[in-house]
């Protein structure tokens, strides 16, 4: 029987169509069907519908397809707006009503969890984007032909010319004509630019750095719209400015980052007040002004000397002392305050290392928050140190940050036993 499934599976050829029922989404936004005992992975498909894919790869374990044609449509599908939606690699749930998206994404996070074996807390809420589209305020996009920008192709390298992105923000759209002009006139070299709005404009970083002359650097981006600065300009979050670079972490979604910021204030306003406080991966320091808002003394930890530095004067500006900043590894620095109540966490996509789950699991404190835009990274880190660790999971928000895409962050409270 073995061997007769073997045979079925390898006689399915690139190139070739299946009909296939979606049962589901899974991770990275693809719909997951079986052909004859074989999963295969699908782009562009919704949920319970019968759909007609061909065939793009073909794996020992697994067959990926895209939806050529929607045989028995389900509800929830929609019309994507984007043009280039399955040729760009952008996006990949434009095709899925944006309330369907959330609860897709809640059973990615969940099936995450529980395949690691973790005890799922009573608590968890969804908790959508203030706006499905035009909510990116940083855009990094790559030169193609001409005086074009895009994105990569979604199967390859090629970049996909696009003049209105669906999720950036208009600034930024109003910008791609000049600034991909000004580059071929003025800095042929350079293969990426990233786009960031400001509150006084937009910040433009080129990559490779050349510093690019002045008619790079001021391209004017349309009437109204404002004028390019590569230096520096400041954000608001909660009345307050925050100073930014071309290469400082932001959050890409500030319409919806109240949402994610504000989950963990709630969380900790009981908790923290005259008690020591570390903000691991602290960026510039905007969460961490934040948490000296609730009473709490706060170190800020940040590796990134510049992000440093800026964290560094909003303290000054902000937390009236009640705020330091600490530079370096998060790995070194957290030894040094062991009697802290309270550890954020808020580590890269790669999620923390195995040096500060082990500290974490041997001395952490009583109470961890963390934060997460990678749920395999997550569903690891809680899995040691929940299940095999000394932590339980209490709280959990899902916090879509990134409509039409499978990304999103998650907020997660853990209380030692």
């Amino acid at each position: 029987m073995s061997r007769l499934l073997a045979e079925d599976r390898a006689a399915v050829e690139v190139g070739e169509c299946l009909e296939l029922r979606c049962e589901r989404l899974v991770h990275l936004g693809r719909g997951l069907a079986h052909h004859r005992g074989q999963v295969v992975f699908l782009f562009g498909a919704v949920p319970g519908e019968l759909v007609r894919a061909r065939v793009t790869e073909r794996r020992p374990s697994y067959l990926r397809a895209d939806v050529e044609e929607v045989l028995e449509p389900a509800p929830g599908r929609v019309a994507p707006p984007c043009p280039v939606f399955g040729e760009c690699g952008g996006c990949q749930l434009q095709h899925l009503e944006y309330p369907q998206q959330l609860t897709a994404k809640g059973e990615v996070l969940l099936d995450e969890l529980r395949a690691r074996g973790l005890e799922l807390p009573e608590d968890f809420a969804l908790l959508g984007a203030a706006s499905p589209y035009a909510y990116r305020w940083r855009g990094e996009f790559h030169r193609g032909q001409s005086a074009t920008l895009g994105f990569k192709s979604r199967n390859g390298y090629r970049t996909v010319p696009v003049s209105n992105c669906a999720i950036h923000c208009d600034e930024i759209n109003a910008a791609l004509g000049s600034v991909g002009a000004a580059l071929v006139q003025e800095a042929e070299g350079v293969q990426t630019v990233s786009i960031t709005r400001i509150e006084e404009g937009l910040l433009l970083q080129t990559r490779p750095d050349v510093r690019a002359g002045p008619r790079v650097a001021l391209a004017a981006t349309g009437p109204g719209t404002p004028l390019l600065g590569t230096e520096s300009g400041s954000l608001l979050y909660g009345g307050r400015s925050f100073r930014v670079t071309p290469s400082s972490f932001i959050q890409l979604n500030q319409g919806t980052l109240p949402q994610l910021y504000e989950t963990v204030v709630g969380w900790l306003a009981d908790e923290v007040a005259g008690r020591l406080v570390v903000d691991a991966y602290a960026g510039t320091g905007v969460l961490s002004v934040r948490l000296a808002d609730l009473g709490a003394e706060v170190v800020a930890v940040e590796s990134v000397a510049a992000a440093a530095r800026l964290a560094a004067l909003h303290a000054e500006m902000y937390t009236d002392g009640r705020m330091t900043v600490r530079r370096g590894d998060v790995e070194a620095v957290l030894p040094e305050f062991p009697g802290c109540h309270a550890i954020v966490l808020d580590p890269p996509r790669s999620g923390l290392s195995p040096g500060v789950r082990g500290w974490l699991g041997l001395a952490g404190p009583p109470v961890l928050v963390y934060l997460s835009c990678d749920v395999a990274a997550l569903g690891r880190d809680l899995e040691t140190l929940c299940r095999l660790g000394p932590y339980r999971l209490e709280r959990l928000r899902l916090v879509d940050m990134f409509p039409q895409t499978y990304h999103f962050e998650v907020a997660a409270f853990l209380r030692r036993w």
